[in-house]
């Protein structure tokens, strides 16, 4: 007898990726999200929508291995039609808040793959603009992460509307401390940081490893158009961080020339005993040079993001 043919190889493995992209967002295109329905006999109901409650029951309670509803695959595969049934009977409802195995809710994804429609109606629908995803980032943060101005806009509303939830995104803070204007200025993203700030954001509130303002962190990031934006918009230039250093001392020990003269055009200002030079650390901002980097170096908008990457810890 003829062995047996050898069995055909499965699908190559798909390269390991960082660790939030084994949501459904980088899985469903491999095979069916879940066990299919089961099969009804014809003769008991040859419609399969003879019984839209159960349909109904069966959409709402579907999870899959990671956690996704069927609200967070409709947004993920862009399924209009699809959403709207959803939404239509789940509006102002904890459903629209249920988090997958990596804390998004379905509004998180929106943001992260950039669709402002989605996001618009979701938001309409009820839901939370407050909800935490795995690394403490509410939509508003993502939306500043990913570089989506569009999203950001839709989850901030129009200006007069909401104003209490309004604020509360502004304000609201991830687990290392940054709120969604940190994270714009240290990606150095124009658009963003001018969005935030016309909707009130506050341009000097400081984060709390080191007590930098968004200043600081535009230094730090060497940008002064940033810098420029934010002072503008009513920032400080003199705030001190916890060991007492200024914007001013830190772009006087970084390479870009720009910002020096930037901040002390807005009114910053030389300690007395300071010279020209970069050498001296009898400076009274604090002694020796700041050793106090951007925990966080800018990195260009990579597109194909699909979930929620956490933000490094400053050391």
């Amino acid at each position: 007898m003829a062995a047996a043919a050898p069995a055909a190889p499965g699908e190559a493995k798909r390269p390991e990726g960082d660790e939030w992209c084994d949501s459904g967002l980088g899985s469903l295109g491999e095979g069916p999200p879940g066990p299919p329905l089961p099969a009804s006999p014809a003769a008991e109901s040859p419609d399969p929508l003879a019984d839209p409650a159960a349909w109904l029951r069966h959409v709402l309670s579907f999870v899959t291995e990671d956690g996704d509803t069927a609200l967070h695959l409709a947004v993920i595969h862009e399924h209009e039609e699809f959403l709207e049934s959803i939404l239509r009977h789940t509006e102002r409802s904890p459903y629209l808040d249920l988090q997958n195995d990596l804390g998004q809710s379905a509004l998180h994804i929106a943001v992260v793959l950039g669709l402002a429609g989605a996001v618009r109606r979701l938001r309409a629908a009820g839901a939370g603009a407050a909800v935490r995803e795995r690394g403490g980032h509410t939509p508003l943060h993502l939306a500043c992460r990913e570089g989506h101005p569009a999203c950001a806009r839709a989850l901030l509303g129009d200006p007069g509307k909401d104003e209490e939830e309004r604020r509360a995104q502004l304000e609201s803070v991830n687990y290392d401390g940054y709120t969604p204007l940190h994270i714009a200025v240290l990606r150095r993203d124009l658009d963003l940081v001018q969005l935030l700030l016309r909707a009130g954001a506050d341009p000097d509130q400081p984060e709390p490893s080191c007590g930098r303002s968004p200043l600081h962190l535009a230094v730090e990031a060497q940008s002064p158009e940033v810098a420029e934006c934010l002072l503008r918009g009513g920032a400080r230039p003199d705030p001190r961080t916890f060991s007492g250093f200024t914007p001013l001392y830190s772009a006087r020990r970084r390479p870009d020339p720009r910002l020096p003269p930037l901040l002390r055009r807005f009114g910053a200002r030389d300690p007395p005993s300071s010279d020209s030079s970069d050498s001296g650390d009898s400076d009274s901002e604090g002694g020796p040079e700041d050793s106090e980097v951007s925990p966080w170096p800018h990195r260009p908008h990579s597109g194909g993001h699909t979930g929620p990457r956490d933000f490094p810890t400053p050391g």
